[in-house]
């Protein structure tokens, strides 16, 4: 359940925090960076300054407070590292908040060769199609986790352990999925409340023109290609940010 955090501490791609992906289109990414960079006064600086300095960019996505006594942060570059991060300035305290890419897992479940699609109920893109997916959570393993994402939203189980992975999706650093393949036992399912509405279809009847983001095209089309496969070939994708602030995928 991509969103089941703030849409802030989302993005779909995320770069004050990360995505529902949920993932990064153009547009949403782009409205993400120009909230998150205090400093820039406009989406193309901001994107250089992700191409240029990781640092930079990890120090933007940092909070204005310190999480362990609220004192404001500064960003600066603590005695031993070599990025930039959000300090806090109390020196009795000198918490440094360390910000990382998020982990987002979902499944394509199957029945009977047709495909399990949830309705989204929530923004980011209410009303467009998807696997499960969502956000990991402490204390569970990603096959845990999709498994959690289908039950949530779907009302569907499965066992983890006889899932297989079927893609690892890089997004700009900012935001890694790794999304499974799980073949069910039945057909019952009842909508989550992030789900408006859920479906089995066949992948001929897949709603390609009404799916929620570019990743859940590109699990949906790898999963029809290697479906008779016993052990699926695993797709590894990158999405990322070019020198001159364009997006490009590149394979692996």
């Amino acid at each position: 359940m991509i969103m089941r955090r703030a849409f802030s501490s989302l993005l779909v791609g995320t770069l004050s925090v990360t995505a529902t992906a949920f993932q990064p289109s153009h547009h949403l990414i782009s409205k993400s960076i120009l909230r998150s960079t205090v400093a820039a006064n406009h989406i193309h600086h901001a994107v250089r300054i992700q191409c240029k300095s990781s640092s930079s960019l990890s120090a933007l996505r940092g909070p204005a407070f310190c999480e362990m006594c609220g004192t404001p942060t500064q960003i600066k570059i603590p005695d031993g590292d070599e990025r930039e991060r959000h300090v806090c300035t109390d020196p009795t305290c000198g918490h440094i908040a360390y910000q990382n890419p998020k982990i987002v897992v979902g499944a394509v479940c199957t029945y009977n060769d047709k495909v399990l699609l949830c309705k989204r109920a929530i923004e980011p893109c209410i009303g467009k199609w998807g696997y499960p997916q969502g956000f990991l959570e402490l204390g569970e393993t990603s096959r845990q986790g999709a498994a959690r994402e289908t039950w949530e939203e779907a009302g569907v189980k499965y066992d983890p352990t006889a899932s297989d992975l079927l893609a690892i999706y890089n997004l700009a650093g900012m935001q890694i999925q790794m999304i499974y393949r799980a073949e069910l036992e039945t057909d019952d399912f009842e909508a989550g409340h992030e789900s408006s509405d859920v479906m089995f279809v066949s992948w001929e009847d897949i709603p390609w023109d009404e799916l929620a983001f570019p990743t859940v095209a590109w699990g949906l089309e790898h999963a029809r290609d290697v479906k008779d496969e016993a052990n699926p070939t695993v797709q590894e994708r990158t999405k990322l940010v070019t020198m001159d602030g364009q997006w490009k995928v590149e394979e692996g």
